[in-house]
């Protein structure tokens, strides 16, 4: 099935052009929360979609190390913590569910790879919402969920490093392939353990009222206005129409 790829373009395109000081943190929250349903709607009627994952996982990679970034900025207006823990949870989605609509079982491999390529950032996330955790703050109890969110995440990365450094060690290879570290991965994965995480792939369902109903009003007003400055309007009836949209409550 192709039909949802292309809001997943979307998605990801999003993210990576739009991570600035001035951060539209609503959007980028909406944007995961997308991402999150229709990955919820793959594993629920096992679609694979035959799309680049890892695009996609880069820029959830990004958006993390982003934020680690501009912490003190960012938090001056917004709980990174919320949108950090849906980025963390969709990698846990994958993680857990991946393989029932992942397209192959390479992608499920290279997802292994991706996070073990960019420990770093999920190390740095660890200790970041670790310290915040344990110090008193409003940001404690949303600190302390990405925390518990991240051991499936650090098992992978702590299970994996290590035979990894092994490999190379044994080999006599100072920097490993991309595919030798896949080869680590696909030969270690029997002796993984992983937490079940519950609850992943439940969301709230979208609903205008009452959250979005001044949004819509706005963009109402928006539109009437704009027609009104650059249509040339030839009926009265026309005219009256676009009072009418205009006053919309």
């Amino acid at each position: 099935s192709l039909c949802p790829i292309g809001p997943v373009y979307l998605m990801v395109e999003f993210i990576v052009t739009h991570m600035m000081k001035d951060f539209p943190m609503d959007l980028y929250m909406r944007c995961v929360q997308v991402i999150h349903k229709l990955i919820c709607y793959q594993k629920k009627c096992r679609i694979r979609l035959h799309y680049t994952w890892r695009e996609l996982w880069s820029a959830l990679i990004n958006l993390l190390k982003f934020l680690l970034s501009n912490e003190t900025v960012l938090l001056a207006k917004h709980n990174i913590f919320h949108l950090a823990l849906l980025v963390v949870n969709l990698f846990n989605m994958f993680i857990t569910y991946g393989d029932t609509f992942l397209p192959t079982s390479n992608s499920y491999d290279e997802l292994y790879y991706e996070i073990v390529r960019m420990h770093q950032i999920f190390d740095n996330l660890y200790c970041m919402v670790l310290r915040v955790s344990t110090n008193a703050g409003q940001w404690k109890e949303p600190a302390s969920k990405v925390t518990h969110s991240l051991v499936n995440v650090r098992a992978i990365i702590n299970h994996f490093n290590p035979k990894i450094e092994s490999y190379a060690a044994v080999n006599h290879i100072s920097q490993l392939s991309e595919d030798q570290v896949l080869e680590v991965v696909r030969s270690n994965y029997d002796t993984l353990t992983l937490k079940l995480q519950d609850g992943l792939d439940q969301f709230e369902r979208y609903s205008e009222q009452p959250k979005e109903a001044a949004f819509f009003k706005e963009l109402v007003r928006s539109i009437s206005l704009n027609v009104r400055k650059n249509v040339s309007l030839n009926t009265l009836s026309q005219d009256l129409l676009l009072k009418e949209f205009s006053t919309i409550s």
